[in-house]
């Protein structure tokens, strides 16, 4: 098993990036929030990863964190989840909203990631509800699972705002307003703090 790789980022793109390493180029699949963290080209850079083998080839998949990849395995685990979908699903979610996402048994946040219908999304909820521990979830204190949130969060990104300037804009919020706000007032709020 590859379980990490270090090396200088030779290739970088929304899906994938190239680390060489002892003179051979590893191609890893990536969520497009880990591209967000990347660093620049020819950088040194250490990336978490899974080897995942299959009759149709081998794909290696790369990770923010630990913590993220834990719950990655835990997906593919789901019947009818594959890589694609998986990366789909944390290009969209960090571990920590996701793992809120799966105890509140919230389907309809599952549902807008590309490739989840109603059934995979509550096969998911129902295999992994038990398998989420305590640290996975989030301590934040910006409600990341509040269906309101995610439709700003959805409208930010379609302005070319990163998850990262997200973070930071919603976490200049009061959480009270965010409570009582509509959607559109909230994201007026976000692009005053933007």
């Amino acid at each position: 098993m590859i379980a990490r790789i270090s090396g200088k980022l030779i290739y970088k793109s929304l899906s994938k990036i190239i680390l060489e390493a002892s003179g051979i180029g590893f191609e890893i699949m990536i969520s497009s929030r880990l591209f967000e963290k990347l660093p620049e080209l020819n950088s040194n850079y250490s990336c978490d990863t899974y080897l995942h083998v299959r009759e149709d080839g081998i794909i290696l998949v790369g990770f923010i964190n630990q913590k993220e990849k834990e719950l990655f395995l835990k997906i593919i685990n789901v019947s009818g989840v594959s890589i694609k979908i998986a990366l789909g699903i944390f290009s969209i979610y960090s571990s920590e909203e996701l793992s809120n996402i799966i105890v509140r048994a919230n389907s309809e946040m599952l549902r807008r990631v590309p490739g989840v219908g109603n059934k995979l999304s509550e096969r998911i909820i129902l295999e992994l509800k038990d398998k989420v521990t305590e640290d996975m979830i989030s301590k934040e204190e910006i409600p990341w699972g509040n269906t309101k949130i995610i439709e700003v969060k959805e409208a930010l990104k379609s302005l070319g705002y990163t998850n990262n300037e997200i973070q930071k804009i919603l976490s200049k919020i009061d959480k009270q307003y965010i409570d009582k706000a509509n959607i559109e007032d909230i994201l007026k709020a976000a692009l005053k703090e933007a």
